[in-house]
């Protein structure tokens, strides 16, 4: 998995964003900050955010907890075709959900979300949220790794920012191309290091008589 961690940190990234500019205000996969959105808006009486931070988060935890039992692989395929079915919607909706056709495309990236970080359950370095490996740096267990989604996950969501401000159509298909690339990733053996070559062995000399 981790030679699919910049990957799949873009890939969250993105569709962070999106679900930020595009479905009502909320995170795909940061449960934590859903949850502060679902207090404020709660006591605000902001009806439609409460209502998408809560299915968010709800879709989210459901689907971590169906797939922890699935092998990686099996999870990240089932994320790309949860992005798919994304892109199905993002087409359906004229590339601008707006109102109730929001939840539907919510849901789905919730249940991407959630089908990444069970993928990466076993992983050291987690691609949908930050906290842990905030932590794991402060506790002096560093690996340079960690820093990957620190960077690649601001990015992500830059780069849905500035893509469907210009090329709406392009919806979540940014994801779907990150998170295919990590299952062809996932699929190929990483390279064996090349045996070091061996000293030639001198034969011994006869000694002529």
């Amino acid at each position: 998995m981790r030679r699919t961690v910049w990957m799949l940190s873009l890939a969250a990234g993105y569709v962070d964003g999106i679900g930020l500019l595009y479905l009502g205000g909320v995170f795909c996969s940061v449960v934590t900050g859903n949850l502060v959105v679902l207090g404020m808006t709660a006591v605000q009486h902001v009806t439609d955010t409460a209502e998408r931070a809560a299915l968010a988060v709800v879709v989210y935890a459901a689907t971590v907890v169906v797939a922890r039992k699935l092998p990686p692989n099996r999870c990240l395929l089932a994320e790309l075709l949860a992005l798919c079915a994304l892109c199905g919607g993002w087409v359906i909706t004229h590339h601008d959900p707006r109102g109730l056709t929001q939840l539907p495309l919510l849901a789905m990236a919730a249940i991407a979300m959630g089908l990444q970080s069970a993928a990466m359950r076993d992983s050291d370095v987690p691609t949908t949220y930050l906290t842990e490996s905030v932590t794991r740096l402060a506790t002096g267990r560093f690996d340079p790794l960690l820093l990957v989604p620190f960077v690649a996950i601001p990015v992500g969501a830059v780069s849905a920012a500035l893509l469907l401000d210009r090329v709406p159509w392009l919806g979540p298909a940014a994801a779907v191309v990150l998170v295919a690339a990590a299952c062809v990733a996932r699929m190929v053996p990483p390279r064996s290091p090349a045996p070091a070559p061996q000293p030639a062995h001198r034969a011994p000399a006869h000694s002529s008589r």
